[in-house]
């Protein structure tokens, strides 16, 4: 009897899944290709066809995460009034934080420099299509590279308080997320009232 043929996608599932633990439990440089394809129950060459390096594995671990975070604040925002979409976005961003503050590195990971620049600048076309919305509806017309500016600002400073959120237990989720927002809201009034 011949074995059950699973859908490469849902192979690339399992294989992203059996990654990230192997990668949150030993990092990176530590974590093997054949750890990672024992237990995804694979031969290490498949991972390497599916894949093709431990690199690019990490970063479709870390894409996969990002997109999760960044997938969720579009839905949670997309259909609510412009004045809260910096709210839910920063609110967002400290759920997910919180959620996965084990595996801080599917956000946060040092992952290739293409990879990260492609994904920072897709989660900056976000942030601006949300500025854009809320400059719409504020009657506002701001110079488009003020509010591309305010957009970068806004996902790299998430990046670096996220990363400092997530190694200073100290400091509750409520409170780093409401310092955030009221900065981040500073930022957005003065871009939008240029």
């Amino acid at each position: 009897m011949a074995g059950i043929r699973i859908p490469r996608a849902e192979r690339e599932q399992q294989m992203l899944d059996a990654a990230e633990f192997v990668f949150a439990q030993k990092s990176f440089r530590a974590a093997s290709m054949d750890e990672i394809a024992e237990r995804s129950g694979i031969t290490k060459p498949l991972l390497y066809q599916y894949f093709g390096s431990k690199e690019a594995l990490y970063d479709a671990c870390v894409e996969r995460g990002r997109d999760a975070l960044f997938s969720d604040i579009e839905q949670a925002a997309e259909g609510a009034p412009p004045e809260l979409a910096l709210r839910i976005f920063v609110a967002k961003h400290f759920d997910f934080l919180e959620a996965n503050r084990g595996s801080w590195w599917l956000l946060y990971g040092e992952s290739t420099r293409e990879a990260t620049d492609a994904m920072r600048e897709r989660n900056a076309q976000l942030a601006l299509r949300f500025l854009r919305r809320a400059a719409e509806s504020a009657g506002r017309r701001p110079d488009e590279a003020a509010l591309a500016i305010c957009a970068h600002a806004l996902i790299g400073a998430g990046e670096q308080v996220g990363r400092w959120w997530v190694s200073d237990p100290s400091v509750t989720k409520q409170d780093a997320a409401a310092r955030f927002e009221a900065m981040t809201t500073a930022l957005v009034v003065q871009v939008l009232a240029a």
